[in-house]
């Protein structure tokens, strides 16, 4: 006879199941504990999130910022807001709606100032909250050659500065750069360009030099009670043209990673956004002299019509190219450095003729073109300016497929970090070495090429008709010197790692820039250590942060501000819908 499922006396209690209320409450409270625990370590060791307070690092990571369409052009652009915590700014709105309503647009050059944006929050306001980024923090933690802080980096890390003009805050603040300098090098910033040499390639002296500056640097920083006498500056300044003349001969070109170089591509000028209204301040693409009848411009396809004869050529111009960056709204008109460091790129699409089509980029004193031949060969030609490259021979060329007449081809023509490079359909095909063309430092210090920007990029044809869309030009960010006197670098406060004043990073010692370069306070211009940095002493030198103050590594933007609609009229000022479109990786 069977028992299971008899039923028990009455009074008995059966007690072969456990007490599910009891043991339930255990169970969650267990998972509760442990899931904390689980993103407590996780945060802490693996990954954390950061939002983007400030626009130091725009284009590439947004801080609080407005987004506009250019009422003249139609390219969409971010620019930065006023700041919300002056007193002007608190006390009057209207005041502040004005100021910022000066938005100049990267692509055309045009002030927009009728659209309806200003920098207040809520509901009649334009502000947008900054990026929300993922950051990875093992690999800093574990360190090494390959999965440790690499220079270009983004990089997350505690402010090793005081704010000016602030009390500092009970605990730093996290910034984010880009990553520069590493240790164990000297490093110093010319024509925008980041220069490096080993510390142990330097001769003692010009170390000991540079080391004495270290500690000037120390003496000479803001809330110091000791003031170096006149004395004492002259002697850690002695020997530093000495230095300046071994760096010449040492000092070698950091070029980016092909993946932070794509991110640091700042548009000029792109056709297909051309403005509705030119003037003479505004871009354009414009025919030689004597050849107006065989370019047309006026549309976003540009034509030519030189088949069987010369074709003369098209010049960038209207617009200078410097590193202006749009997104600072309050430095619209401040001067800017002439940028020579472009990326011209376009489709072309052949139809008839047997010549070829030609790119011209100029960088100081030297001009260089890549032409595409209709029966397949690339050649790239270096020449002086006033020359032709018909009189030279290439310094390289290679040989492509035949073009085919109505069969589109990506072309894209660069000159960069001392690397002339010509890519077709997404690979490169040509490209410069070293021994072809490398910068001249001693030149460069001297300042000669800042004297009036090069002529403007252009495109020659020879015996070719075709259509070229998408034509972008593009220029790379510059590095600016900060304003400080090159020629009294014992003296300078500031300005560290810039041209004149090399900067020699010791063990554990980072150098760190933002891409914003004209609007970011980075180790060129931290001039008053943290609190938290204070008791280290000479052990912390300005300009640097140390590896201990690094936090991880940005990878991805997880959250960018998000769309407005006017569907949902309650929603219409709020950015609350993912913008699935601006989510990117982070190079």
């Amino acid at each position: 006879m069977s028992t299971a499922t008899s039923t028990p006396p009455q009074g008995m209690i059966r007690t072969t199941a456990p007490p599910e209320s009891s043991e339930g409450l255990k169970d969650t409270i267990e998972s509760v504990v442990v899931a904390f625990i689980l993103a407590f370590v996780f945060r802490a060791f693996l990954v954390e999130a950061f939002v983007i307070p400030t626009g130091s690092m725009a284009p590439t990571l947004y801080g609080r910022h407005g987004t506009i369409t250019c009422e003249d052009c139609g390219w969409e652009f971010a620019y930065g807001l006023a700041d919300q915590s002056s007193g002007s700014a608190r006390r009057s709105g209207v005041r502040l709606v004005k100021r910022s309503s000066r938005a100049l647009c990267p692509n055309c050059g045009h002030e927009n100032t009728n659209l309806r944006i200003n920098d207040l929050e809520g509901p009649r306001g334009n502000a947008e909250p900054g990026d929300r980024i993922l950051v990875l923090k093992w690999p800093f933690d574990i360190g090494g050659s390959r999965i440790g802080p690499q220079r270009w980096d983004v990089t997350v890390f505690k402010d090793p500065s005081r704010p000016t003009g602030r009390p500092a805050p009970p605990v730093p603040q996290n910034f984010i750069k880009r990553l520069i300098g590493l240790p164990n090098e000297v490093l110093e910033i010319i024509d925008g360009d980041i220069y490096t040499v080993p510390s142990d390639e330097l001769s003692p002296e010009t170390m000991e030099t540079l080391d004495r500056l270290r500690r000037l640097k120390y003496l000479l920083r803001d809330g110091n009670p000791h003031t170096p006498d006149p004395g004492e500056e002259r002697e850690a300044g002695a020997g530093l043209g000495d230095a300046l003349a071994e760096l010449n001969g040492r000092l070698r070109i950091a070029r980016k990673t092909r993946q932070a170089q794509e991110e640091l591509w700042f548009i000029v000028y792109h056709h297909d956004y051309p403005p509705t209204r030119p003037d003479p301040g505004q871009p354009r693409w414009a025919p030689c002299p004597g050849f107006e009848s065989v370019w047309d411009t006026s549309q976003r396809k540009i034509r030519c019509a030189a088949g069987g004869g010369p074709g003369g050529y098209i010049q960038f111009t209207g617009k200078p190219i410097r590193n202006l960056c749009a997104y600072n709204v309050t430095q619209l008109h401040a001067p800017r450095q002439p940028v020579s460091d472009l990326r011209l790129e376009l489709v072309l699409v052949p139809e008839s003729g047997s010549g070829h089509l030609g790119l011209v980029l100029t960088k100081h004193d030297d001009v260089f073109e890549a032409r595409i031949g209709m029966d397949g060969r690339a050649r790239l030609y270096r020449t002086a300016q006033g020359d032709a490259p018909d009189d030279q021979a290439p310094l390289c060329e290679q040989r492509l497929a035949p073009l085919v007449a109505g069969r589109p081809l990506e072309i894209a023509f660069e000159v960069v970090d001392y690397r002339v490079s010509l890519a077709v359909d997404g690979e490169e095909v040509l490209a410069t070495t070293d021994d072809d063309y490398a910068p001249n430092i001693a030149w460069l210090r001297r300042g000669a090429h800042l004297q009036g920007p090069p002529p403007g990029p252009r495109i020659t044809a020879s015996d070719l008709a075709c259509e070229l869309w998408h034509v972008a030009l593009r220029r790379d960010v510059y590095y600016t010197r900060t304003g400080a006197d090159p020629r009294t670098p014992a003296q300078a406060r500031t300005g560290w790692g810039t041209t004149g004043r090399p900067i020699w990073l010791r063990e554990g010692e980072y150098f760190m820039l933002g891409d914003n370069s004209p609007a970011s306070k980075d180790s060129r211009l931290w001039d008053m250590p943290g609190d938290h940095l204070l008791p280290r002493k000479e052990a912390y030198q300005l300009g640097t942060v140390p590896q201990d103050q690094l936090i991880g590594r940005a990878f991805f933007v997880y959250w960018p501000s998000g769309h407005r609609t006017e569907l949902i009229p309650f929603l219409r000022n709020r950015g609350i819908i993912p913008n699935f479109g601006r989510m990117r990786w982070i190079r």
